[in-house]
């Protein structure tokens, strides 16, 4: 019930006209923007709980991933980035719990769980800590920059693992 009344509203608010005034624009914006960020959560749930339970795949998809693609008309990197959210804030509840109140906003909690994703939990504990504390005084890419050497210093195996995998989606 309360996400088909989301969906009403979102639709008709993408119908209405833009306000003539700049002021009110520049302030309905930012609510959108808290808006879109709460709704990612509520999502980032929700598409961990399909791919926790393999849902994508008994509906006929390869992979949670490809049912992002194809259902959500999402590209590849949105797709990865939704369930890495999904996947990690089941691990975060503090993160999510600071996510779904607005305390962080979806750039700084993407680029915590990016972080974390494949490290261990005593790993990612640790890194979470750092990191949350690091949110808590600078944005999304001083977060993403910590979380990207911390990885690197708790899972150094995992860093020539993403290269690998960076150079193989980047050549053929």
């Amino acid at each position: 019930m309360l996400v088909a009344s989301v969906r009403e509203s979102a639709q008709a608010l993408a119908l209405a006209p833009v306000p003539d005034d700049v002021d009110i624009c520049l302030a309905e914006a930012e609510e959108l923007l808290f808006a879109r960020d709460r709704i990612t959560c509520a999502l980032a749930d929700r598409v961990g709980r399909v791919h926790r339970v393999g849902q994508a795949r008994r509906h006929g998809h390869a992979s949670t991933r490809s049912w992002l693609r194809t259902s959500g008309g999402m590209t590849v990197a949105g797709a990865s980035r939704l369930l890495t959210l999904g996947i990690e804030l089941a691990r975060l509840p503090r993160v999510r719990e600071k996510f779904a109140t607005g305390e962080l906003a979806a750039g700084v909690v993407e680029a915590i769980c990016a972080a974390i994703s494949g490290l261990s939990d005593e790993q990612a504990a640790l890194a979470k800590s750092i990191l949350l504390e690091l949110a808590a005084k600078a944005g999304a890419a001083e977060v993403a920059k910590a979380g990207r050497y911390l990885r690197a210093i708790l899972d150094p195996d995992g860093e020539d693992r993403d290269e690998r995998a960076d150079y193989a989606r980047r050549f053929l």
